[in-house]
């Protein structure tokens, strides 16, 4: 049954939901090492998602009944993600600093990321929202734009600065434009339930 929520004021607030996602990705990094792709594993994605998946559940609690499923439906796929020869993506650069396969890699490789995430994500709104399985396919879509200029960003800044902290600001970028990009597809599927 899907919920109603006719009968509550929704107003979804995109801005805190990118600011809740980018406050995760950083306050992750208290744990996680950025590194590159075989830096990090199950136990790295698992804290990564579980802190990520947390803090997005604060803004979910206030219209999705058992929020905390979104935590779940989060640290579960980075988990699978980070043990995987795919790897923590949200958290790791690539060793190249060409632009074409930072670009193309980020494209194809975020995208898959936000498909995983995406579905797993998805088994937790499916009830609640209709037309809900547009969150996989927007997912997708949020990462394989967030990760490509994160990652386009990050090479540049490595590139002129010569310090790794450039592929930090570039991955900080890339979850900011998800967040973005994810809590406005959210704002989208609330309206529909109004």
């Amino acid at each position: 049954m899907k919920t109603s929520f006719s009968q509550i004021n929704i107003q979804f607030y995109w801005l805190q939901w990118t600011v809740v996602t980018l406050a995760g990705f950083l306050l992750s990094l208290i744990w996680l090492e950025i590194g590159e792709p075989p830096d990090l594993g199950t136990l790295q994605g698992t804290i990564g998602g579980t802190i990520i998946g947390l803090s997005q559940a604060l803004i979910l609690s206030r219209w999705l009944p058992q929020a905390w499923l979104w935590i779940l439906a989060t640290l579960i796929p980075w988990g699978l993600l980070a043990g995987s020869q795919f790897g923590a993506i949200g958290w790791v650069a690539p060793r190249t600093d060409l632009i074409t396969v930072r670009l193309t890699m980020g494209i194809m490789l975020g995208g898959m990321t936000g498909l995983w995430l995406g579905f797993w994500q998805w088994l937790v709104i499916k009830q609640a929202f209709d037309q809900s399985y547009r969150w996989i396919l927007l997912s997708g879509f949020s990462w394989a734009v967030g990760l490509s200029v994160g990652w386009l960003i990050g090479g540049f800044l490595r590139s002129v600065t010569h310090l790794f902290l450039g592929e930090v600001v570039g991955l900080a970028i890339a979850w900011m434009l998800v967040g973005l990009q994810t809590g406005l597809a959210l704002a989208l599927l609330l309206k529909k339930n109004v």
